[in-house]
């Protein structure tokens, strides 16, 4: 990932309307979801700038893992402790070692996503639960995917299938950002055929937009509690070991 995401990461994600639902989505996961009601042992694989890893904290012990050294000075600075260079592909933990694992917007920055799969079930406890979200449809591709570095997009069943032959529980999957498909895919679409130069998709992370899509984005919010939803910008899963 380009030096000036994390950046940006650690300038915008408080109060950017993506990252912030992003972590609201997060809680009502894990508080649906978790099996253990004492301390939690999570694991943040790609841990961006550590804000979401913070707020984590309320449920337990959090180990932060991200291959970027900008990620591992940015995470700290929070305060956060046990944070570490590895790679999703090799995390360096042990096996069977957390209760929960975050895998988020990752495993499209790996050659080959298996391996990061693999790696999730052999640090996962029995019967603890990996989060995962990656960006959906390849269509959407954009400057945020080249900035990140990534190798493809998804559609829901390209994951499914693995995460079943890797021998996981799926309990949850939906598309989700549904509400601003459209005006992304357009606004996308359009950069794309035009050849516009648009160097980053972070001005929406202050002012009046950006509250205006907080609210937009919190009603999916409320509705992912309990529904999916068809198509969307991003995909999430929950998945059991």
């Amino acid at each position: 990932m380009d030096t000036g995401h994390y950046n940006m990461l650690f300038r915008y994600e408080e109060h950017h309307w993506w990252y912030h639902v992003r972590r609201e989505i997060i809680h009502q996961l894990i508080s649906k979801y978790r099996t253990m009601s004492e301390e939690l042992r999570i694991a943040d694989i790609g841990c961006g700038a550590g804000l979401l890893s913070k707020e984590l904290e309320m449920y337990g012990m959090v180990t932060d893992i991200d291959p970027s050294q900008q990620s591992v000075s940015f995470t700290r600075s929070r305060g956060l402790k046990d944070v570490r260079l590895g790679s999703a592909e090799e995390t360096g933990c042990s096996n069977d070692e957390f209760d929960i694992v975050l895998c988020l917007d990752v495993l499209e920055h790996l050659k080959e996503d298996l391996d990061g799969i693999l790696e999730i079930k052999r640090i996962l406890k029995p019967g603890g639960i990996a989060i995962i979200f990656v960006p959906a449809f390849h269509f959407l591709w954009s400057i945020t995917d080249e900035v990140s570095h990534h190798f493809r997009r998804y559609r829901l069943p390209q994951l499914f299938k693995k995460f079943e032959q890797a021998g996981f529980s799926i309990q949850k999957y939906s598309y989700f950002n549904t509400i601003l498909f459209l005006p992304i895919a357009l606004i996308r679409i359009t950069v794309r055929i035009l050849h516009l130069n648009i160097t980053s998709e972070a001005e929406t992370g202050s002012g009046v937009i950006n509250r205006i899509l907080y609210r937009l984005f919190s009603l999916e919010r409320k509705w992912l509690a309990n529904h999916s939803l068809p198509f969307g910008v991003s995909i999430m899963y929950v998945i059991r070991k």
